[in-house]
């Protein structure tokens, strides 16, 4: 598979308005990429493209884009709008969104929505860019999921399926475009300091500990830790890759640890060792 310098590409990251996706998209500007930043919230979108201008002066113009990646017809529409400016590199997919507490205690509503951004939306950009990629026989789109992804957590049973799932479409997608010389990585981050679980959905008693759950996140890697991660998966082709030292353990060490094992750090709710809920209900 050929690779490309990240100088000169065209990057398109989706949730750039925060978080890990606004880390990559300076990362990518400083490397000195022409960034389009998307993001559902226009406003935030338009401050990472000007942070991207000021990282690197010299960088061709980034560009801010609103969308949201759940509307299949709105992410055709952006891709043909992006593409109409040059051929894109880079694909990443990051936007995405949370849920947390008992799976009956939420609505369908709830399962919804989140399938709508965190796979279908990633399902979507794939589509919409990755076809042009396979024509031009050039490109790499990453998929930003999560160590949940095989770190299984009591209430976290739609966030983590959404996880999974995005490490398998992935997979498939990678092994279907390795001919055509478009590369796909899934990168899984741990405990990450972003605003997501200010913008998760708490159901049922973890929704009492919310601010508190926020307030932890705060002591999570860097979202540059995952920025540095993404634009190493371009550059070597890498399949997955586990970010902070906590899904690098889990990735690693789940699949051979004896089952009971398992089932204790599965029955450890992620969200309420967040919260300092130790048992029971909150």
């Amino acid at each position: 598979m050929s690779r490309f310098p990240i100088d000169g590409s065209r990057v398109v990251v989706t949730g750039a308005g925060s978080g890990i996706g606004r880390a990559t998209a300076l990362r990518f500007a400083g490397m000195g990429a022409t960034v389009a930043c998307v993001d559902i919230d226009g406003d935030a979108a338009d401050r990472t493209a000007v942070a991207c201008r000021d990282r690197r002066p010299t960088t061709p113009a980034a560009s801010a884009w609103t969308c949201d990646v759940a509307d299949a017809a709105a992410v055709a529409a952006l891709a043909d709008a992006i593409e109409d400016e040059g051929p894109v590199d880079v694909l990443v997919n990051n936007a995405g969104v949370g849920i947390a507490g008992p799976f009956l205690e939420s609505a369908v509503e709830d399962w919804d929505w989140l399938m709508g951004i965190n796979l279908d939306g990633v399902a979507y950009g794939s589509r919409a860019f990755g076809a042009r990629m396979v024509d031009r026989g050039r490109g790499h789109v990453v998929n930003v999921a999560s160590g949940a992804a095989y770190a299984m957590s009591r209430d976290m049973a739609a966030y983590c399926a959404s996880k999974a799932a995005v490490v398998a479409f992935s997979r498939c997608l990678r092994a279907d475009w390795a001919a055509a010389g478009v590369g796909v990585s899934a990168i899984c981050p741990g405990v990450i300091n972003t605003p997501i679980a200010t913008r998760t959905r708490m159901v049922g008693p973890v929704a009492e500990r919310q601010q508190r759950i926020a307030d932890a996140f705060r002591f999570g890697h860097s979202p540059d830790l995952v920025a540095r991660a993404i634009a190493r998966a371009v550059a070597r082709n890498d399949e997955l890759v586990p970010v902070g030292l906590e899904s690098a353990i889990a990735y690693r060490l789940l699949p051979v640890v004896p089952k009971p094992v398992q089932a204790l750090a599965t029955r450890a709710s992620l969200a309420r060792v967040f919260a300092g809920v130790r048992g029971g209900r909150a």
